[in-house]
């Protein structure tokens, strides 16, 4: 018997590293990026109920929302015109550039499938997938991964560490877009070593991990956000092996030492008066 209703965590994201190179002729930038799903996570529930999509995910329900997009693109490639119901508990914010929106996507995708008896293959979905965004073919995948291209283009990297993270949002986010415009008036693109990246994730080492972290378009999103480089200097000066700006922003996470030290330097924060603070982990592939 079929079943008629399925849940699961959508992973956010982190940028390990971020390299923005040339604009291409779609008018996106080519870039490499080692992406890495951490811990923290939105619910997402769909069911088949009524006889349209329907997205609720508070202030971000309706067809705005990336996972109703993915459903629409789902039941139009089967050829299906019967109604679901996306439910979204939100814990991962916005304008963070952890993909919040983007797994969700990808979690909307893979409950379909499952929920449809699994028409699509692997391949199938990350086609759907590249439709919906350039980070919802990662997110599909999850785990470490090689990004190229817009970021669609992956490749599996040694499996990272279990790592312990503080993480961390300003008030104010920052809108991707703006974020690249920015980086073409006054930034300068780099170039990422693969195989440095694959040494250290093998070491298994956090501290030659956080000799690698680097973000291209951290200097043009903290001139749009103050607060990210006085977020980082905090991490750093509470001891965390290293820290950086995840994506286009505007959260900031720092390598800590372990759970202990993570929930420590967390707790200083929050003191300051920080509310957007969190205790995280790295997590592996995304499983089914």
């Amino acid at each position: 018997m079929q079943q008629s209703s399925l849940t699961t965590f959508a992973y956010a994201k982190i940028n390990l590293a971020l390299a923005i190179q040339e604009i291409r002729e779609d008018g996106y930038h080519e870039l490499q990026s080692v992406m890495q799903s951490i811990e923290l996570h939105d619910i997402v529930r769909i069911r088949r109920r009524g006889e349209k999509v329907v997205c609720s995910c508070g202030a971000l329900s309706g067809p705005g929302n990336l996972a109703y997009k993915a459903a629409e693109l789902f039941l139009g490639q089967l050829g299906q015109d019967e109604g679901i119901e996306i439910e979204i508990e939100k814990y991962i914010p916005i304008q963070a550039g952890l993909a919040g929106g983007s797994t969700d996507a990808a979690a909307t995708l893979r409950l379909l499938n499952r929920l449809y008896g699994e028409p699509l293959d692997k391949e199938g979905l990350l086609a759907l997938g590249g439709k919906c965004g350039a980070d919802v073919a990662f997110c599909l995948r999850g785990g470490t991964m090689w990004a190229t291209g817009r970021g669609e283009l992956l490749e599996f990297l040694p499996t990272a560490p279990k790592i312990d993270l503080v993480l961390a949002k300003p008030f104010a986010g920052v809108n991707t877009r703006e974020a690249y415009l920015r980086f073409d008036a006054v930034g300068q693109g780099g170039h990422l070593t693969r195989t440095d990246w694959e040494s250290a994730l093998k070491m298994g080492s956090s501290q030659q991990i956080a000799e690698l972290l680097y973000n291209d378009l951290e200097p043009a999103s903290t001139q749009l956000v103050p607060q990210i480089s006085l977020l980082k200097q905090s991490l750093l000066d509470a001891g965390c092996y290293g820290a950086l700006m995840s994506g286009s922003g505007s959260s900031v996470f720092g390598l800590a030492r372990g759970r202990q030290h993570a929930m420590d330097v967390a707790g200083q924060l929050r003191k300051k008066g920080l509310k957007n603070v969190w205790v995280t982990r790295t997590v592996g592939k995304v499983k089914g």
